[in-house]
């Protein structure tokens, strides 16, 4: 388990993290979503022990105190960061980079050859860096951090640059190390690609997590339905309270306390709209970031 507790991080006048805290299991697959700016950065920094905050502590497996300098080494055993493309070096192999990570963190290679199988690298991975894709250098990047093996991995954009059929080969490879035991933290611009396998994603603004949107509890459902202000605006006198109105285009209305007779009734109304599609779920990454940071 991991455990923030007021965490707070300032530069000169600009406050970054503002008394933040929070609690993460193993087993655990954690979104953070933020415009560039709001402190994401900062937070990894700080869970991966390279930054000390001003205030708070952070604490691992309930006895494991970051601030204790003494205990540094243990705290980056437990842990590996998403290497940047930038760190890579050239003349080696995908394998050499791979082994390199596995001989780091887990003291042996021999899980190795399965990483690369699984994400279907066979045809490169022994070739040096230097002829890689952006694409390909991006896998290896993934496949080194899955190659640590470590009980914390802190992942930064991890699908970008990658096709639909190696965002699925990545998503697959999160699910199985999520059933290892593993905490991960995902950051990323690939909004709805949260939704298919993080447990809960958190929204971080004005220094502090403002919402933890869970993702595998069942969630109220809404009607949704894309508006214009001016469409908006004429229906908005009947629409219930507790409706919300996203980033001036997505008319939402909760069903949770609605009959059957009066789901039908929106239905219709709803549909009156030509050319507008209605749908019915609950709100996913993508709708919580309009809301949030529609202004951004």
């Amino acid at each position: 388990m991991l455990k923030l507790e007021n965490i707070s991080v300032k530069y000169k006048d600009k406050v970054v993290l503002d008394n933040l805290s929070l609690t993460a299991k193993s087993g655990e697959i954690i979104g953070l979503v933020a415009p560039n700016g709001t402190g994401k950065t900062t937070l990894f920094n700080v869970i991966s022990n390279f930054l000390k905050p001003n205030k708070g502590n952070v604490t691992f497996n309930g006895d494991l105190q970051y601030k204790t300098e003494r205990k540094e080494i243990s705290i980056h055993k437990q842990l590996a960061t998403f290497p940047d493309q930038g760190d890579l070096f050239e003349e080696l192999t995908g394998v050499d980079h791979m082994k390199l990570y596995a001989n780091m963190w887990k003291g042996t290679t021999k899980h190795v050859k399965e990483i690369y199988e699984q994400l279907q690298m066979e045809g490169y991975v022994k070739k040096k860096v230097k002829t890689y894709s952006l694409g390909m250098r991006q896998r290896l990047c993934f496949a080194m951090i899955a190659a640590a093996d470590t009980p914390i991995m802190l992942m930064d954009e991890v699908m970008n640059g990658l096709d639909v059929a190696n965002v699925s080969l990545i998503s697959k490879r999160l699910m199985q190390m999520k059933q290892e035991g593993k905490l991960i933290f995902v950051a990323s611009h690939l909004l709805a690609n949260l939704d298919l396998y993080a447990d809960r994603v958190i929204y971080l603004k004005g220094g502090d997590i403002i919402h933890q949107q869970p993702l595998n509890e069942s969630t109220d459902e809404y009607m949704k339905l894309e508006l214009t202000p001016e469409q908006y605006e004429k229906l908005a006198y009947t629409l219930p309270d507790d409706h919300l109105y996203i980033a001036d285009h997505l008319c939402c209305i909760p069903i949770k306390n609605m009959s059957m007779d009066e789901q039908k009734e929106w239905v219709v109304r709803l549909s009156a709209y030509k050319g507008k599609e209605l749908t019915i779920g609950p709100l996913g990454t993508v709708e919580y970031y309009e809301k949030y940071y529609h202004e951004f």
